[in-house]
């Protein structure tokens, strides 16, 4: 098919300069009429020989518009990826470290980082850089959660011992005192990690939390509520890991038992205890 073609084209291109000759040979005899339908002729064998250059050319031409457009429109989209990376990167920081401080809940925070996740994959930032910038934040989180834990199970030691003595004292009741004397104890051996944010990067946990958790000297109820409370807080911490960013249950437990208030209430929940209503 393309030997066919070629020969046409040169057949035309023959033609064409056949048709030159022979237009300017009549015209110099002063026969226009034939000069013109010549020069015509040669018009048309000149078109049918470059035409379909022209069009390759053209055809040419605009795909390398489109390439360099497409090329541009990558660099623009690689260029807001990675503003998108800086801006996720700088929320994480701010969100982790000021989330204790701002006032902002945890629910609210964090569904404000669902959105800028939901950005990054837009962008088509990969899972495992997403996770890579939530990673700060997420072990935040967890330090968070430990912190909640050894506080509150501190409140409630220092208050039921306190409790006990009071009451102990005031009904001269020395089974009160023994009991508050061994919330004492669990007290003097009982050693939580409150520098854990200085191992950030590399702490588990779970291992924390078991070490933070007295094996000795509670009751039966009292060793049964701290070993479900602990669990809890595993659980969700892991389930935080998971997603890379605290699930809907782990944000709104952080905004419910936030504070001493939190704490407060976590220790009626476990315990049946007040420490607010120790006087």
């Amino acid at each position: 098919m393309d030997k066919v073609r070629e020969i046409l084209l040169f057949f035309a291109a023959t033609m064409a300069v056949f048709a030159l000759i022979c237009a300017l040979y009549q015209a110099m005899n002063d026969r226009v009429s034939a000069a013109a339908l010549l020069s015509t002729i040669f018009l048309v064998c000149v078109l049918v020989v470059y035409l379909p250059k022209l069009e390759i050319l053209e055809a040419w031409g605009v795909k390398a518009h489109l390439v360099r457009t497409l090329n541009e429109a990558d660099e623009i989209l690689a260029k807001l990826r990675r503003l998108a990376v800086i801006n996720a990167k700088s929320t994480y920081e701010t969100v982790g470290i000021g989330q204790r401080w701002d006032g902002q809940s945890a629910v609210e925070n964090q569904a404000r980082l669902d959105e800028i996740n939901a950005q990054l994959i837009d962008f088509g930032v990969a899972e495992v850089e997403r996770r890579e910038l939530a990673k700060t934040y997420v072990r935040l989180m967890g330090f968070d959660l430990y912190m909640h834990y050894v506080q509150t199970l501190d409140r409630y030691f220092n208050f039921k011992a306190n409790a006990l003595r009071m009451q102990g004292d005031r009904e001269k009741n020395e089974a009160m005192k023994a009991e508050a004397a061994g919330y004492d104890e669990v007290k003097a051996n009982w050693k939580p990690k409150y520098n854990l944010f200085s191992q950030l990067a590399t702490y588990s946990l779970e291992e924390e939390l078991t070490l933070a958790t007295p094996t000795k000297q509670l009751s039966e109820n009292d060793r049964k509520a701290v070993e479900a409370f602990k669990n809890q807080i595993v659980r969700l911490f892991k389930d935080t890991e998971t997603k890379a960013g605290l699930t809907k249950e782990a944000a709104s437990y952080l905004d419910t038992y936030k504070g001493t208030g939190g704490q407060d209430k976590r220790i009626i929940e476990l315990f049946g205890f007040n420490p607010s209503e120790v006087r």
